[in-house]
């Protein structure tokens, strides 16, 4: 009775433990492989899923990569990190790798310390897990030789101004390679790119003589500008001037034609007044004749010395001025009476 008692509780005990061995709870973003006697069965997805006991069992592969230590990131593979958990565990979330710097050489020979960042996702658990036996460092091994590839093809100015197309030409070498792997190659960036201290000395000479460069060319356009603006300050100068010269001109002979149009008008009503006159009074052209002929008489004579003369004849001359002016003054008298 007791032997009876003691089989059916390890009966009990075995039942209840393959129980619990057969529910597996899968978390959210991973995947869970399942081997049957050693081969592979099917794949177990986020949530509830059922074994069968000492004939099925949890795959674990062995994915890993290097992450450079946060505390000394020159030195290669200080940091080993399991990317599967122990209990098989297989993400299928994005997985960043953050390896340290790689050593390259340029097409001009210089040593260049390229700091990249690769981002990956697996796509397909199987092949990651049975086409490759380490993904993780399968992955990093093809970085770092495609990283070295498209180093050696670019000068190392071409190196620090090219840094997304080599990112981008890197993905697209690792994706072709990392497609078997069942791996899906996300993006490649790169973080830093260092040098040697002889190629970060002669870039940084050559980054000074650029910017003395620039500096100099920058000092010669407002040395030019400024000559530029001087020239047009000058030429609006002249300009106003010579405006202001022709508006002067302007004016003046405006002034001038006023002037001699008035003259003009003032000597054409003289000598319509004297025609008139004249017309009237027929001796007193003979007295205007007489008149104008002692005149220049007068004149030639007072420019011949300092010596004014007064001829005899003065007094015929004051005579006919008298007789002009009754003239003018009776010809004046009848118009204003006739009027």
């Amino acid at each position: 009775m007791m032997g009876t008692m003691i089989f059916w509780l390890v009966f009990a005990l075995i039942l209840t433990l393959m129980i619990f061995k057969s529910f597996k709870i899968v978390s959210q973003g991973s995947v869970r492989l399942v081997e049957r006697l050693g081969k592979y069965n099917r794949t177990l997805r986020p949530g509830i899923n059922f074994i069968i006991p000492f004939l099925d069992s949890i795959k674990v592969p062995n994915i890993t990569t290097y992450d450079k230590d946060p505390a000394n990131p020159e030195n290669a593979q200080t940091r080993l990190r399991y990317i599967v958990s122990s209990a098989g565990d297989i993400p299928t979330v994005e997985i960043i790798m953050d390896p340290p710097s790689i050593d390259a050489i340029s097409k001009d020979n210089a040593i260049v310390y390229p700091d990249a960042i690769l981002y990956f996702r697996i796509v397909d658990p199987v092949k990651a897990t049975y086409e490759v036996e380490n993904l993780g460092l399968a992955v990093y091994k093809l970085l770092e030789t495609t990283l070295r590839q498209q180093i050696g093809i670019l000068t190392a100015d071409e190196v620090i101004v090219g840094r997304e197309l080599i990112g981008a030409s890197i993905k697209s070498a690792l994706e072709e390679a990392s497609s078997a792997w069942g791996t899906s190659i996300t993006r490649v960036e790169l973080e830093e790119v260092r040098f040697d201290e002889d190629v970060t000395k002669a870039l940084s000479d050559q980054r000074a003589a650029e910017l003395q460069g620039r500096a100099l060319v920058a000092t010669n356009e407002r040395e030019r500008e400024a000559t530029i603006i001087a020239a047009e300050a000058d030429k609006q100068k002249v300009i106003l001037q010579a405006e202001a010269e022709f508006e002067r001109e302007r004016l003046q002979a405006e002034a001038d034609f006023l002037k001699a149009s008035r003259a003009l008008e003032g000597q054409a009503k003289g000598t319509e007044a004297l025609a008139l006159a004249l017309s009237k009074n027929p001796n007193a052209v003979v007295a205007l004749e007489a008149l104008k002929a002692q005149v220049d008489v007068a004149i030639a004579l007072g420019k011949s010395n300092n010596t004014l003369i007064i001829p005899e004849e003065t007094a015929g001359l004051f005579g006919a001025i008298n007789s002009i002016k009754q003239v003018l003054n009776f010809d004046l008298d009848n118009t204003d009476k006739g009027s």
